[in-house]
């Protein structure tokens, strides 16, 4: 869900500029530590590039992508700068282009489980209508949790296409020849299969069947729902 759905569903009040200043916080820390857990990884094992260009970093402007980050802003998914990676330098070329394949997308799954359990806990107390200004950041906090839980899912699930350069081709290529005819038809359409699922979600009637839409609104709820409904057993 992107600002504008936001706007449209909540209308502009001061709820919803909460709910949307949540929603960029929740953006900012999902492909920061996205991209720096590809950096960390890769130093694990042995490639210091990352480390070279300054992307073991938290600044947010080290990490972020103008055209990718206006994407995940406005239509709920998007992407980062990619971490400069040299697999020669790895100790174990196989194992350390698997693991910085995945570090990005277990990271960002391992933040929503863990922050769901802001979402089952504070989804007791929170107010519709806040009032006071405990009630406000209560109310702040939750629509961050949440932000966090579904923001983090939909950029994992992106991430995990297998198009270039996201995280899931360069996973099917740590097992596959990159020449084939598979992969050389990504490298060269990736770009134009993404604008076409961006176009089917804002084509009446036809949208609600986009491919993108069910997978990321579909498999993604499965997975947000189960996390939350796991830490409620807590509480």
């Amino acid at each position: 869900m992107g600002f504008i759905d936001t706007f449209l569903r909540y209308g502009l009040t001061r709820e919803t500029l909460l709910i949307v200043l949540a929603e960029i916080l929740a953006v900012v820390f999902a492909l920061v530590l996205h991209e720096l857990a590809h950096g960390l990884i890769a130093l694990l094992n042995g490639d210091n590039t990352a480390k070279l260009y300054g992307r073991l970093s938290v600044n947010p402007l080290r990490h972020f992508d103008i055209v990718g980050l206006a994407m995940m802003l406005l239509v709920g998914f998007g992407w980062a700068k990619p971490v400069p990676i040299n697999p020669n330098n790895f100790k174990n070329r196989k194992v350390g282009a698997i693991t910085v394949s995945v570090a990005g997308i277990v990271t960002n799954l391992l933040l929503a489980f863990l922050c769901a359990i802001g979402v089952a806990g504070l989804e007791t107390i929170a107010v519709i209508n806040p009032d006071s200004s405990l009630e406000y950041f209560v109310y702040f906090c939750f629509w961050f949790m949440l932000a966090m839980v579904q923001i983090n899912i939909s950029f994992a699930l992106f991430n995990l296409l297998p198009l270039f350069p996201l995280d899931g081709y360069r996973l099917i290529s740590c097992f596959v020849n990159e020449n084939n005819g598979f992969m050389r038809f990504m490298r060269r359409y990736s770009l134009y299969i993404l604008l076409g699922f961006i176009v089917l979600n804002y084509i009446p009637v036809v949208s609600s069947y986009s491919p993108l839409r069910l997978y990321l609104s579909g498999l993604g709820g499965l997975i947000q729902d189960g996390f939350i409904s796991l830490w409620r057993l807590v509480f």
